[in-house]
């Protein structure tokens, strides 16, 4: 069978995945399905319960809430609730907020569960608060904190997103007839159940008894890149059928099997140091080439430079022809499972010699059998600009990322990976430290003591900049000369310069009771 034929089948088999889980209706969507390329808007909105309901110790104020709010979503997913759709030539349609790729998720903080007391029995057992920047060995502290709650809306057109979480209704009409005194392109709100009516937009529906912290909208660029230039991410467990997302009876109550975890961080991006590094320095600490997004060492430099020309060639035959030699090799960089970084793969050896230890692709998914345990997360992450109105702007990344167990995840990766200054463990003279005076003559990367002056100035001042211990030094002095420049080589650790966290949460997303999401909350308070 040939690699397209296998691509073919896989493209079916996941379709087939896809369509099984939305019948069985029990995973939220917006985790696994639709996929990001399907969704390329996003929209969090965090929020915590309201402080004067709380004063009040009106826990039964929080619960219709938040059976409006999920009886809302239900008749979303459902079309009941649909949004009408300005066509070119001026006529209304009325749509389904399917029609545009349409999910929402809603996930539950620590913060929720302590502050309505409820049972131990209903509450997630391994579900915590996100730690202080410290915990996490973020170099500043954070802005953004835990909340009681999140909602993340995807879909494929941001005035979808932005709708369903507030259009013109700022509460609930008495008619089924058009409000001529509002703007009426969008449907107006209904009678259901005789004088019982379900809002139609978020903020409604959570008005009375929550507090919103903020919001956070985020896009997937065309081309699949970050904002730093780089194909990065790629290499997620397969979509619909790993064991990496969802909760199972090993993990959690029956009730709870199938519910995830979730991790949310916005992480921002100082575009104008990243601008001042080279083309060749950047690559040494993503460890992918700019131009292909291929692990270092896959190509030589000058193939790897040709290959990501012809990608953009005019001429339809050599682009296609570079497309599927860079498609193959894509694919299967893409697998977090593939051991690229073990020693004992020698037919990966260039990619080693040339992928700097310190860089992120190695540092964030070592991708060996020796130096760390196995850890993967699912991840959704989007890109963000904001501001602009004072000539002042920032931008970054919307981190997003599910997991059965966030501290066997997300913080094992954090901790043990990104943050632990020797991981990967140095390797002897042999190996990935003394190839530097290879570096140095052929000039395929950058040298180690160029980087060294490079990193001093971009990660000058910070508590956490890591160094190689003494225990490593001597293994890292190199024969040719310019070695003796390098006797305290500098170590980044996992944090890509010019980046820095902002904070954000943890959150576990229930699965959906019954096949209605009008009782997702139900099964915390029964």
């Amino acid at each position: 069978m040939s690699w397209y034929q296998d691509r073919d089948t896989e493209k079916s088999n996941l379709s087939m995945l896809e369509k099984s889980y939305i019948a069985k209706k029990r995973r939220q969507a917006g985790i696994e399905f639709p996929s990001a390329r399907k969704q390329e808007q996003l929209l969090i909105i965090r929020f915590d319960i309201s402080q004067s309901v709380l004063d009040k110790g009106n826990i039964d104020e929080v619960r219709r809430g938040l059976k409006q709010l999920c009886t809302m979503l239900d008749e979303m997913d459902s079309g009941v609730i649909k949004i009408e759709n300005l066509l070119p030539n001026g006529d209304m349609k009325l749509v389904k907020l399917s029609d545009f790729n349409f999910s929402a998720t809603v996930g539950f903080g620590k913060g929720f569960f302590e502050k309505l007391k409820i049972s131990s029995k209903n509450y997630p057992q391994k579900l915590k608060e996100m730690p202080m920047h410290m915990g996490l060995y973020d170099t500043k502290p954070y802005k953004l904190f835990q909340t009681d709650f999140i909602i993340q809306l995807g879909s494929n057109h941001e005035d979808v997103n932005r709708w369903v979480f507030q259009h013109f209704t700022a509460k609930p009409i008495e008619s089924d007839k058009p409000d001529t005194t509002k703007n009426t392109r969008y449907i107006n709100q209904k009678k259901r159940n005789g004088t019982q009516k379900t809002p139609n937009e978020i903020s409604s529906a959570i008005s009375d008894w929550t507090e919103i912290v903020d919001m956070h909208a985020g896009f997937q660029r065309i081309d699949g890149r970050n904002l730093l230039g780089f194909n990065d991410g790629i290499s997620n467990p397969k979509r619909l059928s790993n064991d990496v997302v969802w909760t199972t009876i090993q993990d959690e109550d029956q009730k709870f099997t199938d519910g995830t975890y979730m991790v949310f961080q916005k992480i921002e991006h100082d575009l104008e140091k990243w601008r001042t590094m080279s083309v060749d320095e950047q690559e040494g600490l993503m460890g992918r080439s700019k131009g292909t997004g291929l692990f270092l060492g896959t190509l030589s430099k000058e193939q790897d430079r040709k290959l990501g020309s012809e990608l953009l060639s005019e001429n339809p035959l050599i682009r296609n022809q570079a497309r599927k030699r860079w498609k193959k090799l894509y694919d299967e960089q893409k697998d977090p499972d593939r051991k690229f970084f073990d020693p004992k793969q020698q037919q990966y050896r260039n990619i080693q010699i040339e992928c700097p230890v310190w860089c992120h692709v190695r540092k964030s998914n070592p991708r060996q059998s020796q130096g760390a345990a196995r850890s993967l997360i699912y991840r959704r992450g989007y890109l963000y600009v904001e501001g602009g109105g004072t000539g002042m702007f920032s931008s970054g990344l919307l981190f997003i990322c599910f997991q059965r167990n966030i501290e066997k995840g997300f913080e094992y990766i954090k901790k043990e990976f990104l943050g632990n200054k020797n991981f990967p463990p140095l390797d002897s003279k042999k190996d990935i430290f003394n190839r530097n005076s290879k570096m140095s003559a052929t000039n395929t990367s950058f040298r180690m003591t160029e980087y060294t002056k490079k990193g001093s100035q971009l990660y000058a001042g910070k508590s956490d900049a890591l160094n190689i211990s003494k225990g490593h030094e001597a293994s890292v002095n190199m024969s040719h000369a310019a070695s003796s420049e390098s006797s305290s080589l500098s170590h980044p650790g996992g944090q890509i310069p010019a980046t820095v966290t902002l904070g954000g949460g943890y959150y576990f997303i229930p699965p959906i009771p019954n096949k209605r999401i009008s009782d997702l909350s139900e099964q915390f308070f029964t």
